[in-house]
């Protein structure tokens, strides 16, 4: 294990036992319209999350689901 993965696995200890979420390592990609309802924002993942490898296109809801937070959404 490197210097920085073991760093990131502590601060997400650290996030864990403070009751926070870590944000997802991910980019903003667009707005997906949804027949006969609202929608939803698609974001491709920086790193791969539990269920989903590194480069997938997931919804808000997938992310939150796995336990992260979102960044900051720039458009």
């Amino acid at each position: 294990m490197t210097t920085l993965e073991h760093f990131s696995l502590a601060l997400r200890w650290t996030e864990a036992a403070a009751g926070l979420k870590p944000v997802v390592q991910a980019h903003y990609n667009g707005h997906q319209d949804d027949e006969g309802g609202p929608g939803f924002d698609i974001w491709t993942l920086d790193e791969a999350i539990p269920g989903h490898p590194k480069g997938s296109s997931v919804s808000e809801h997938t992310i939150r689901k796995a336990g992260f937070a979102l960044p900051n959404r720039r458009t």
